[in-house]
């Protein structure tokens, strides 16, 4: 029988044979594939099937995905992007991460499955700890609230004021997800100057997405 739901893997995927992209594949072969089969179809940003653009496909998921588990492993400013929009459509997450790494500032208060992907028993241990987190995710009553939510407040607004929320986050990170995408098509036409505009007016965006939270807090109060 054919898995119904989604699990989206963010992970650092590096080059064909590169370290990163190695410790992808096995994490995904021998973790979460043994895991989740039959329950969650599981998808990466390199495998998406979709033509068109990366950025938008993975935001998309990011939102639709039943599950998110996220590598932490190496610190990836890409697996920190997308974990973090993850986050502010208040969606449920799983984050993994290196034995040998620590666990960075921001998240250290998020429960962290710590693992050797080199070591048959920590593999093993890893498996029984993500298959623990699926069953009580899957519990009837279970609730969530993101990090994004719990630090901002977000958690004690209306329903409604927390639906107005989402739709501005999804708005301001789909403008955002049409810039980079602007700029990845552009690349090779334009000069360091033009790159650095375009980063300005996504860290203005970024700073709206701030200002438009801080208003709904200050109304939830």
């Amino acid at each position: 029988m054919a898995a119904t739901k989604v699990c989206f893997f963010i992970t650092p995927i590096g080059h064909p044979n590169s370290d990163a992209r190695n410790r992808a594949d096995k994490t995904q072969k021998y973790i979460l594939t043994e895991v989740m089969a039959g329950k969650f179809k599981i998808l990466r940003a390199d495998a998406l099937p979709q033509p068109g653009s990366i950025s938008h496909q993975v935001i998309k998921w990011l939102h639709e995905a039943d599950l998110v588990v996220a590598d932490l492993t190496g610190a990836n400013p890409n697996v920190i992007y997308e974990l973090a929009i993850r986050h502010s459509f208040n969606k449920i997450s799983i984050h993994l991460i290196d034995k040998a790494e620590t666990i960075p500032f921001d998240l250290k208060d998020e429960r962290t499955i710590i693992f050797d992907i080199e070591d048959l028993d920590s593999i093993d241990g890893c498996k029984r700890e993500l298959a623990k987190n699926i069953k009580e995710i899957g519990r009837k009553g279970f609730t969530y609230s993101s990090p994004v939510f719990r630090v901002l407040g977000v958690e004690a607004a209306t329903q409604e004021e927390r639906e107005e929320f989402l739709e501005t986050m999804a708005d301001k990170i789909e403008s955002i997800a049409s810039d980079v995408s602007s700029i990845e098509t552009d690349i090779s036409m334009i000069d360091l100057s033009d790159v650095e505009r375009g980063i300005d007016q996504m860290a203005k965006e970024i700073y709206n997405i701030k200002m438009d939270v801080q208003k709904l807090i200050d109304r939830s109060k």
